[in-house]
């Protein structure tokens, strides 16, 4: 029997993306490094010349209109991570990824607002003075997740 509480996965969105291009590189990092679906919140866009190897037809993508939509939806058992640059944010080169979870990006000129940040279970930053280019952090997110660290 398969079992998702065992098993590990991983999904990845945005919220609210600035640009459609992000969006794509996102999406051909997500299914080069491993993601089970990819997500986005607020904004939708079409395919997008940027994702080569055409992620959105090769693994799951969702769209959710709001936040609370999306909250409402999260896998059972998966945390929610958010990615943002804030003092209760967890070192990424310290921090445990866990076994099921769904990473959360907002864009960069707004990131994620408090509201959202409250409702995560972990927050997640990396050093950098200032923010990055929103497909550069999550690619990065999910390169230090295919590392052999542990998990929780």
């Amino acid at each position: 029997m398969n079992d998702n509480f065992i098993n590990e996965y991983f999904g990845i969105g945005i919220q609210n993306g600035k640009t459609p291009e992000n969006l794509g590189v996102l999406w051909r990092s997500a299914q080069n490094l491993g993601a089970t679906f990819i997500f986005t919140i607020g904004n939708r866009y079409a395919k997008q010349a940027c994702d080569t190897h055409d992620a959105v037809k090769a693994i799951p993508y969702f769209h959710y209109d709001t936040f609370e939509a999306f909250f409402e939806n999260l896998p059972k058992g998966a945390r929610l991570v958010g990615v943002e640059l804030d003092e209760k944010a967890s070192d990424l080169e310290t921090f445990e990824h866990p076994r099921r979870c769904v990473y959360l990006l907002g864009a960069e000129d707004h990131g994620l607002s408090k509201k959202v940040m409250d409702k995560c279970h972990n927050l997640v930053k990396f050093k950098s003075e200032k923010s990055l280019n929103v497909a550069v952090a999550g690619t990065i997110i999910m390169y230090d997740r295919n590392l052999s660290k542990p998990r929780s």
